[in-house]
């Protein structure tokens, strides 16, 4: 049975998905590892123009082929919407402020400065997406991370805007991998996300059997109520393709992919070059992926409905000036 959700949530997915319920949102909300990317002996030296201007070149170019799009507010949000983002894409913003320089890497997850759901949802965005490292095994970690979370789901609430959530677990060996996935995805859904950004739940190069990649996929939509889309942290393109046929076979709602499908652009120095491989390469990579996930997934539709509605629902309707009544 379907769980109802506030009729602005309801619009705002509905906005950041195809006519269908399908996720295919394109990410570029990348930062230092954009920098990285296109110059990775000088990754400093990539001036703020060059990253905005990367990112316009890019999405501009591929925003046809994508439901939504998930940007930065540094460099992307903004700048997105001044250029003109067609309003039939969706547009979802990062919360979350991520330095992977640092070392040791700082794990408690920390909202931008200056930076807010609220002023996001007052932008006209359509998303808040939440990233944050988490390991089930680790109460300290937790705590922490929980907290955050419960505060920004709250916010969301308030604001009548969908979170993104996406928890990335810090244990990488392949044996924990599976449980590590589900169990803090499960959280994530019990502490109030409405979507869940999710890494593949196996590790593909020590399970290459496709019937594990479908039977981990198949727990992970089981143990979850919330839909789920899957991320594609940098995998190789043809790789994401048949990660996203089996998830999506196994209940996930589509996809968030960023380098998959526009890592190699990077590659590319020379404007009008990079313009022909986007509009051909990378325009080709999404459509692939739409084709996949149009026919396998499953719609969020059928796990969502709006709450109930009658001819005076506006009435307890909270405004933002009364935002504690919610």
């Amino acid at each position: 049975m379907a769980k109802a959700i506030s009729i602005g949530k309801f619009r705002a997915l509905q906005r950041a998905s195809t006519a269908d319920g399908i996720f295919t949102v394109l990410a570029i909300d990348h930062q230092d590892s954009l920098r990285r990317a296109l110059n990775s002996e000088s990754p400093d030296s990539v001036t703020d123009a060059e990253m905005i201007a990367f990112k316009m070149q890019v999405v501009s170019t591929l925003w046809d082929e994508a439901s939504g799009v998930l940007l930065d507010p540094v460099y992307g949000t903004a700048q997105i919407i001044a250029q003109g983002l067609p309003k039939q894409v969706g547009l979802l913003a990062e919360l979350e402020k991520a330095d992977y320089n640092m070392q040791p890497l700082p794990l408690a997850v920390d909202i931008r400065p200056h930076w807010s759901v609220s002023k996001i949802k007052r932008m006209g965005a359509d998303g808040v997406k939440l990233f944050y490292y988490y390991d089930p095994d680790d109460a300290h970690l937790c705590a922490k991370q929980d907290a955050t979370i419960q505060q920004v789901v709250a916010d969301c609430t308030s604001y009548d805007i969908p979170l993104y959530a996406e928890p990335i677990i810090t244990d990488t060996s392949p044996e924990n991998r599976q449980r590590k996935v589900i169990e803090s995805a499960v959280k994530s859904d019990q502490l109030g996300a409405d979507i869940l950004k999710l890494e593949f739940p196996l590790d593909v190069r020590a399970y290459p059997d496709h019937a594990d990649w479908q039977s981990a996929c198949e727990s992970l939509s089981q143990a979850t109520n919330a839909p789920w889309v899957l991320l594609s942290a940098g995998v190789d393109f043809e790789i994401f393709c048949q990660q996203v046929e089996i998830a999506c076979k196994a209940g996930a709602c589509g996809y968030i992919v960023g380098r998959a499908v526009w890592g190699d652009a990077c590659t590319i120095a020379e404007h009008d070059a990079r313009e022909h491989w986007l509009k051909s390469t990378g325009r080709e990579r999404l459509h692939r992926l739409n084709a996949i996930a149009a026919k396998y997934a499953t719609s969020w539709t059928t796990i969502y409905q709006p709450a109930p509605i009658n001819t005076t629902w506006y009435a307890d309707y909270p405004d933002f000036n009364n935002m504690n009544s919610v």
